[in-house]
């Protein structure tokens, strides 16, 4: 196999995997943690493939957090929000982490009062994370406080409209199938959406279980070691995958032949490839061979409907769209004030960035002769993952000096 080494997948691919969670701990005191007497519709940000909504913390501090289909329970990433409106805790209790290799810790808190884009409100009980073991902010440049999970929204049926982004809940009794959507069964396990799809390597077509999971910004994600038969592609990147509980995911990042659900198809999709140990396996009934990110998911608008365990989709206007992958070899960090500063984190070898002299620690200033405050750091990965051969020219800052570095653009797998 033809690989190179990547200390770290792509930012736009970042991983929040929280379907691993045996918390045991957590069971609702209240059954509906909010009730709405008709459909109620919510505006949403869609950056960096995350669907993000303004959360007021116990209904005074305004917050970010992350919908999340691929969460059963609703998370607060930085305990010191907590702490500061004086939360109760009921318990401390000990966590798996997204590699199921290691113990995190976070506390139960119940009747936590929530009103999220306000429009409503709700109490829940929630799980606030003993520290911030993400660091999403700094690979995504985005402020993220926590997690919206499906204890608050599991009782609805839920429309998402990525044309519009928007969000919908919809009472069970009010909700009419669309004509104009194609029905897919689907299974709900730990109130998290599955579904069947196949895919094809060489003259090989598999069958997988994935779960729908609007928490990762990723398209496609297999678990290589749960079907003897799934084998990497010739050609991948190896590294980390990204940032999830309990630290950096491993794994790989290539390209599969086919992916199939229904009657969507996908030719030489991305696809990221993680091996789960095999105490791991053993251990927890999986379910699943993997996942479907909300980059693949945001090509279409589609209701899930968790009583008739049902998904009802249709593609939008980006389902013809190319996925992209960054074609520079650059991991960069966002800091600073706004996190408009960006340092490079790390450098592909072998890859257009390295071959130009570029290295870990050096400070972006300019990007295509605009000040790097000037962008997003969304908007830096996308001229990072546009066309093959395109010029880019950066102002870096190492030490005392000031360096103009120039590379072309180049397809890494």
């Amino acid at each position: 196999m033809a690989s190179n080494t990547f200390d770290s997948m792509m930012r736009g691919l970042l991983i929040v995997l929280l379907s691993f969670f045996s918390i045991a701990g957590i069971s609702q005191h209240n059954s509906n943690p909010f009730a709405i007497p008709r459909s109620v519709t919510l505006n949403f940000d869609a950056s960096s493939d995350f669907i993000l909504m303004d959360v007021k913390f116990g209904s005074v501090l305004p917050l970010r957090f992350i919908f999340d289909t691929g969460s059963e329970h609703t998370i607060l990433l930085k305990k010191e929000y907590a702490d500061l409106l004086g939360v109760n805790y009921e318990k401390r209790i000990a966590l798996m982490g997204s590699d199921l290799s290691q113990e995190i810790y976070g506390h139960i808190a119940r009747r936590v009062n929530l009103e999220i884009s306000n429009s409503i409100r709700s109490t829940v009980d929630i799980l606030v994370l003993e520290e911030n073991y993400f660091e999403l902010e700094e690979f995504t440049g985005l402020n993220i406080d926590g997690i919206i999970g499906s204890n608050i929204f599991r009782h609805y049926i839920l429309f998402m409209n990525n044309r519009k982004n928007r969000v919908q809940f919809i009472p069970p009794n009010e909700f009419k199938p669309p004509r104009s959507y194609l029905e897919v069964p689907i299974s709900i396990y730990k109130n998290k959406p599955y579904i069947n799809a196949s895919i094809q390597q060489g003259d090989r077509t598999l069958d997988v279980t994935l779960l729908l999971d609007t928490g990762a910004g990723l398209p496609l994600l297999l678990y290589t070691n749960t079907d003897d038969q799934f084998s990497l592609p010739d050609k991948t990147i190896s590294g980390k995958l990204g940032m999830g509980l309990g630290g950096h995911l491993e794994g790989y990042i290539g390209r599969i032949d086919q992916f199939e659900f229904e009657d969507f198809e996908f030719a030489n999709m991305i696809t990221s490839f993680q091996d789960l140990e095999v105490e791991t396996i053993e251990r927890v009934p999986l379910r699943k061979n993997g996942l479907l990110g909300n980059s693949m998911l945001r090509r279409f608008n589609y209701y899930i409907d968790y009583y008739r365990q049902k998904l009802y989709i249709k593609a939008n206007g980006r389902f013809r769209r190319q996925f992209k992958f960054d074609k520079s070899g650059l991991i960069i960090a966002a800091t600073g004030h706004q996190l408009r500063d960006y340092v490079i984190q790390r450098v592909l070898e072998d890859s257009p960035a390295a071959k130009a002299g570029l290295k870990h620690g050096d400070v972006i200033k300019r990007i295509e002769g605009l000040p790097a405050s000037f962008f997003s750091l969304s908007s830096i990965n996308s001229i990072l993952s546009s066309r093959s051969g395109r010029k880019i020219t950066l102002i870096i800052a190492r030490d005392e000096e000031r360096l103009k570095i120039k590379f072309n653009l180049k397809d890494l797998i």
